[in-house]
């Protein structure tokens, strides 16, 4: 991992994140004095030294990019969205702001890591943009999503996958009365995508990369059609969709609340690939590229998607309770297409999504324990030396991943656990968007900044992730067609609140009660990493960038 370039790994975190610290204590103080003593040229190591190799290049960052962004939101989010709007043409112009200003995240991010290239994304912008109260934001958020929000995601994802496989098969039945059978299915392919992550790096980018060509396919058939609709080259439907402009749409708050929120989520996904960084090769050109193509190739095809859905389908005819791409499909290729082709093209979407949820978790947990957030530092980073990954950190997540999947009860209980993957997100991808603009000013001149996002979209995103984290616990608007909700609206929300409020238990015991009593800093390399940058030589910051 790149980090291990900088005294990440190198003096006081790599020793104080051993667990049986007390017993090591002062046997630390003597490694810290001798490693403090070194030049900042002896510190850096290669990503070989550590065990990670750098193995991802433009197309496997796009890849993982892609995996985590397209799900099946691109497939039934749209109906929502049009019907909470009031208006296609409204919808249309949501889809195109919302992908603007995720772009503007995804570039902020982008820019956070080339100056940080190294494994950890969010949990290493925000220790740097917010390194005080003892880095109290960075430490919720690394126990909130190692520990709650990415094997919770797992979970849910891997529990519905084979739903969309079965209905393609014509076992509707399966897909209601045998919620256990799924989820068994669901550890099991869980478990084989593990062992592939945990055998081999390479393998794994290459089935991402498949994974990514069959969304991608299944999008550019979808939105092709939508293109040649828009050119007149086929016939669309004669309706009111398009005709109708904007009379009728829906201006109050609560709608577009409602409709934002589903939006901004049908674009999340795209931070994945900062939890790798450090595994990118050539990361000053890579990183902002892939995120930048991914994100603008993306952008294209949701709006030629949109463009298909509605010039066949009015919006009178749309089905609440059925994809809507299987609705376009039925219409414009028969019912094969419709109602069997694509979900399975959609199961293996959410497989894709499984898997890059897997890939950047291990590195997510591994960077946690590494970076002294969490205890049993050298075993979740310890890297298997055969394979070149982190075996226990990938261990671990699996495992939480296995306890969110077969703990809750069928119904309401898991659908709450769903819900509540997405709160809280919201506040921390704002912290990250501000970050960018507050490292701006406090490190103008940093060496390893080779590229700037514009700083206008950065704060549009973090205002607007800000907000849309606080209107959760607004009422939202009611979908005609839409059956009510089983559990309040406020109740997800609020327990992912209160679940980052409780993570400030484990932040006081792990850095100011741990740290007060052992005198081990665990934070020093907050600091350390930033002062051995500015002091690089041009040569040194090539190397690092590479």
């Amino acid at each position: 991992m790149d980090g291990n370039r900088h005294s990440l790994l190198g003096s006081q975190t790599h020793l104080a994140l051993d667990n049986s610290e007390d017993m090591i204590h002062s046997r630390s103080e003597s490694s810290d004095s001798h490693h403090s003593s070194m030049s900042s040229s002896n510190k850096l190591a290669t990503s070989a030294e550590e065990g990670l190799r750098k193995e991802i290049d433009l197309i496997s960052a796009s890849s993982i990019i892609v995996g985590q962004v397209v799900g099946s939101g691109i497939f039934s989010t749209p109906g929502s969205v049009a019907l909470l709007c009031g208006t296609p043409a409204m919808a249309l112009v949501l889809w195109a702001v919302s992908g603007v200003v995720s772009l503007g995240g995804a570039l902020g991010s982008a820019e956070l890591g080339t100056m940080f290239p190294q494994n950890g994304g969010m949990i290493r912008y925000l220790a740097h943009s917010y390194p005080r109260p003892r880095a109290l934001v960075a430490t919720i958020m690394a126990y909130s999503v190692t520990f709650f929000c990415r094997p919770a995601a797992i979970a849910a994802n891997v529990a519905v996958f084979a739903q969309y496989f079965f209905f393609a098969a014509g076992k509707h039945d399966y897909i209601e009365s045998r919620d256990y059978l799924l989820r068994g299915i669901g550890a099991v392919v869980m478990t084989v995508l593990l062992i592939l992550n945990i055998v081999s790096v390479r393998w794994s980018l290459r089935l991402l990369n498949v994974f990514a060509a069959i969304k991608m396919v299944t999008l550019l058939i979808v939105s092709i059609t939508g293109f040649l609709l828009l050119v007149g080259i086929l016939k669309r439907t004669p309706g009111t969709n398009w005709s109708r402009g904007f009379s009728g749409t829906k201006f109050d708050a609560q709608s577009f609340a409602s409709a934002m929120t589903r939006l901004f989520w049908s674009w999340e996904g795209w931070s994945n690939v900062g939890y790798v960084v450090g595994e990118v090769k050539n990361v000053k050109r890579n990183l902002p590229l892939s995120l930048g193509l991914a994100m603008s190739t993306l952008g294209v095809l949701y709006l030629l998607a949109n463009v298909a859905y509605f010039s066949i389908i009015p919006l009178e005819d749309i089905d609440n309770g059925t994809l809507l791409a299987a609705q376009f499909l039925d219409r414009v290729f028969g019912p094969t297409m419709g109602q069997k082709v694509l979900p399975a093209c959609i199961g293996i979407s959410i497989l894709g999504v499984v898997m890059s949820e897997l890939f950047g978790g291990g590195r997510l947990m591994y960077t946690a324990g590494k970076t002294g957030f969490v205890p049993y530092g050298t075993m979740l980073g310890e890297i298997h030396p055969r394979f070149g990954t982190p075996i226990y950190a990938l261990l671990i997540i699996w495992a939480l991943s296995l306890v969110f999947l077969f703990a809750p009860p069928p119904g309401q209980a898991f659908d709450l656990l769903v819900d509540l993957v997405q709160e809280g997100m919201w506040y921390f991808y704002a912290l990250t968007a501000f970050g960018v603009i507050i490292l701006r000013r406090r490190l103008p001149q940093y060496p390893l900044r080779r590229f700037r996002s514009p700083l206008i979209l950065a704060g549009l995103f973090g205002g607007l992730s800000f907000a849309l984290g606080v209107l959760q616990f607004y009422p939202p608007a009611r979908i005609p067609g839409s059956s009510d909700p089983k559990v309040p609206y406020y109740l997800a929300p609020l327990l992912g609140v209160i679940f980052m409020v409780l993570c400030g238990i484990p932040w006081y015991l792990r850095m100011w009660r741990y740290v007060n009593r052992t005198g081990i800093q665990l934070l020093a390399w907050i600091d350390n990493e930033e002062q051995e940058v500015l002091q690089m030589t041009n040569d040194q910051v090539r190397h690092l960038s590479a």
